[in-house]
């Protein structure tokens, strides 16, 4: 038997080459298949610190008052140094903190301009810095007026803890609060 083949139209040719370019397009079109971001590794815990005893407190502590009271006397000597416009007084605090196990050390300098006549002159102004004694870190500062007769005076030319910044000596005070009542 013979079969005869009987050749294809090239127009047949060129509609499954155009059927096979749409379908090729559609599947390039499709959204890509949903894949799950991995999962973060594991947060692993900190350990934390065991509590200090009452004595380690002690300790440390004291530790932190000599090392701030040497800071002192080696910036400051007796507290007084004479300036051209006047003098300025320097006082110091320091606080360890057991929550944070830090020391810290807070410096306050007020400036007191010269006067003619008998007595001081009230303070012109003040400054106040909180360090952290053994990282050597500058963690607040604030400065200003000493006396705010104003409200234009009453606002610092600096206020600020870590991030924060603040507007007035009370709020700076109550930022330092954290740091030096731990």
């Amino acid at each position: 038997m013979l079969v005869r083949v009987r050749p294809r139209a090239p127009s047949s040719l060129l509609c499954r080459l155009s059927l096979a370019a749409v379908f090729g397009a559609l599947v390039a079109c499709e959204p890509p298949a949903q894949v799950n971001p991995p999962s973060p590794p594991p947060v692993e815990e900190r350990a934390t610190a065991p509590a200090l005893s009452s004595k380690q407190r002690h300790e440390l502590s004291e530790r932190c008052e000599n090392a701030s009271r040497e800071q002192f006397r080696r910036e400051w000597q007796g507290g007084t140094v004479k300036t051209g416009t006047g003098q300025m007084e320097a006082e110091f605090k320091s606080h360890y903190n057991s929550k944070l196990r830090s020391c810290f050390y807070l410096l306050t300098v007020t400036n007191y301009p010269v006067r003619n006549g008998d007595g001081r002159a009230s303070p012109s102004s003040i400054r106040r810095m909180l360090f952290d004694i053994y990282e050597t870190e500058l963690y607040g500062e604030y400065a200003g007026l000493a006396t705010a007769e104003s409200l234009r005076a009453s606002f610092p030319q600096k206020c600020r803890v870590i991030s924060l910044y603040c507007a007035s000596r009370r709020e700076w005070e109550v930022l330092v609060e954290e740091f030096m009542e731990q």
